[in-house]
């Protein structure tokens, strides 16, 4: 399987880590439009640097398009024209209409697609999700999501477009927190109403580093998001999630091996199998997800494995757009003070 790379920063780095897993993958062809980043890249990893993004797309079966977000529709449409497969970073677009229509042209191409919405394989919130799906603890009443970060224009990111609104749409909101957008559009199901509200202290203009952002369900359950981005290059990403339902609840303290812990009514302990109070982790979080529905951690091995069978790639671009659709709205009806 001959794999390509547009863009090789920091996020094209964890996933060319995650190929190493992927048997009868090769990364043969990578371009970045710094030079001295793609040589890097393809030292660590393989591949020959090539002068253009269209000559990663000739010389591959499937191509990671890791550019900065604005780049991201006109890759997809090249690599998708040449009937080849396609893994596209989150988020898809900078806007909801970009995302619909990379989304079309996909599937009007007929290959197979994936985006990076990477915590749709976390064993934590599988765990969690499953749970509070299954109705033992009566019906989902709120959420309190939190999500925070250093600016990523420095540290570990060693790149400055997500302070660029050309580039990267906006701030934290879309840039980062559409992960947790779409973490929620999947516990909670349909959501029918949505508010915001953003700030910024770094002055960058036209890209937030705070937001908060609620949403209503059908089923009547609300939620809301604070996502936020500091100055504390210490604190890498965090996320604490609060489910509190009818009989129970659950909160979330590591976004991908736990813990999860819990407190139980009687009666939903019962009906769920569980200690009134307990907590899961690590090896323990991810036999247990696993179990639930049989999926891996390692994404990038089953794009691959999805390529190689023809077969639909998860999480597909069409998944990714209802966290496009929300964060879209919640820009549109944001109070917004710099």
């Amino acid at each position: 399987m001959r794999v390509g790379f547009i863009g090789t920063g920091l996020i094209a780095r964890f996933h060319a880590r995650n190929l190493a897993d992927a048997e009868g993958a090769a990364i043969v062809a990578v371009h970045d439009l710094d030079q001295a980043r793609a040589q890097a890249f393809a030292s660590d990893f393989g591949g020959v640097v090539v002068s253009s993004a269209d000559e990663v797309i000739d010389q591959v079966d499937a191509v990671y398009v890791c550019t900065w977000t604005s780049d991201h529709p006109q890759y997809v449409r090249s690599a998708a024209e040449a009937g080849k497969a396609i893994f596209c970073e989150k988020p898809l677009a900078t806007t909801h209409a970009e995302a619909v229509s990379m989304t079309e042209a996909v599937e009007a191409a007929g290959v197979v697609h994936q985006v990076g919405l990477v915590l749709r394989r976390s064993p934590s919130f599988r765990f969690l999700i499953h749970q509070v799906q299954q109705g033992h603890c009566g019906p989902i009443m709120n959420v309190v999501f939190r999500d925070d970060q250093y600016l990523p224009t420095q540290g570990m990111y060693q790149s400055t477009w997500r302070g660029d609104p050309d580039k990267a749409g906006a701030g934290t909101l879309i840039e980062h927190s559409i992960h947790d957008l779409d973490l929620l559009a999947w516990m909670l199901g349909p959501i029918h109403s949505v508010g915001a509200h953003t700030a910024h202290v770094h002055g960058l203009d036209g890209i937030e580093d705070q937001a908060l952002a609620w949403l209503v369900a059908e089923s009547g359950a609300s939620a809301s998001l604070t996502s936020i981005w500091h100055n504390v290059l210490s604190r890498p990403s965090q996320r604490r999630v609060e489910v509190f339902c009818q009989h129970g609840v659950w909160v979330l303290e590591g976004d991908w091996n736990g813990p999860v812990r819990w407190e139980l009514a009687a009666e939903a302990a019962d009906a769920v199998g569980l200690n009134q109070t307990g907590a899961i982790e690590g090896p323990e979080l991810v036999a247990a997800s696993t179990a639930i529905d049989g999926l891996g951690t390692n994404g990038d091995v089953a794009f691959i494995e999805a390529v190689r069978s023809a077969s639909p790639a998860y999480p597909d671009f069409r998944v990714a757009l209802e966290a496009h659709r929300l964060c879209d709205l919640a820009y549109t009806y944001a109070g917004s003070v710099d």
